[in-house]
């Protein structure tokens, strides 16, 4: 693992700068290519990323937890006015796939932060 000064960064600083999609170990260099597909090698520190922190199917778990619950809160709130079922589905198939098209890309930032701040990559050592 490569530093980016005297010391890594802390746990929390690497899940923080994975949060905002930038590269865990300097917080310059961008962490994804495009929308889910993450760099090779950081730009500006060169620290390998690309395919050693594999987020399986923890992120798919993760995002699926928030939306359904902000899915059951709209469903709850929606039916304590007494809004029509199809009103609702109009509202809330919309609210499901945005949020969680929002969603993945900070959550697998923030997992790929996690591993790196723990030196969990799926190299074989």
């Amino acid at each position: 693992m490569k530093t980016f000064g005297t010391h890594p960064p802390s746990s929390g600083t690497a899940i923080k700068r994975g949060l905002v999609g930038r590269c865990p170990n300097c917080g310059q260099g961008k962490l994804y290519r495009r929308y889910l597909d993450p760099v090779e090698t950081c730009d500006v520190c060169g620290e390998q990323l690309g395919g050693r922190y594999q987020v399986g199917l923890l992120l798919p778990l993760i995002v699926i937890t928030v939306v359904g619950h902000i899915l059951v809160f709209g469903l709850l709130e929606l039916s304590r006015h007494e809004v029509n079922p199809l009103m609702s589905l109009i509202i809330l198939v919309p609210v499901t796939l945005i949020a969680s098209l929002l969603l993945l890309p900070p959550v697998k930032g923030l997992l790929i932060g996690l591993l790196w701040s723990r030196d969990l990559s799926d190299e074989q050592r």
